[in-house]
């Protein structure tokens, strides 16, 4: 979206009308830097400015957040964090890229494992880091409607997860459970 600028405004400024009288988050993937976030954040922002120098109704003040799904956040974490509003964590991507393994290739795909002693670590350092700066932080892909990761993902902090709506009754099942 940062090399589409034109693009990513007509895009924002739609967000932005859209979202006038909502609760609007807006989350950018695949950030891999501190520059990059703040960079589509001032889009934002300049987004808001303009729409209303026009007189145009739009949200002004929406949530900023960022979707976790690179390994190179993981040393950054904390300084995104200041800078984010909120995290979801994409499980999916994440781990896929974590462990260099495509798993959608069925010559690969058994090295594919959420539980994964890097993956689990990394999950809680980014849990860990949203809480420190009082930001969600959402897990989203395959680990969250998976029973046996939820005493794992709960007893890292995390509170809120992103799922397909026919997975939600058998995991509210298995939180209460817990």
């Amino acid at each position: 979206s940062l090399r589409h600028k034109d693009v990513f405004k007509q895009q924002l400024r739609a967000i932005l009308r859209a979202g006038v009288d909502s609760d609007l988050r807006i989350m950018f993937p695949m950030i891999s830097s501190v520059d990059e976030l703040l960079e589509a954040k001032e889009e934002v922002y300049k987004s808001i400015q303009a729409l209303q120098r026009e007189g145009i109704a739009c949200h002004t003040k929406p949530l900023v957040g960022m979707m976790v799904e690179l390994p190179a956040v993981l040393e950054i974490i904390h300084e995104l964090a200041r800078e984010a509003d909120f995290f979801s964590i994409g499980t999916n991507d994440f781990i896929q890229y974590m462990l260099a393994v495509d798993r959608t290739n069925e010559k690969v795909a058994d090295l594919y494992l959420p539980h994964h002693p890097s993956i689990l670590r990394a999950l809680k350092r980014i849990v860990d880091a949203g809480r420190e700066s009082q930001k969600d932080v959402t897990i989203c892909g395959d680990m969250a409607h998976q029973e046996k990761y939820m005493p794992y993902l709960l007893g890292i902090g995390i509170r809120k997860l992103s799922l397909d709506p026919h997975y939600i009754p058998k995991i509210q099942k298995t939180i209460e459970s817990i």
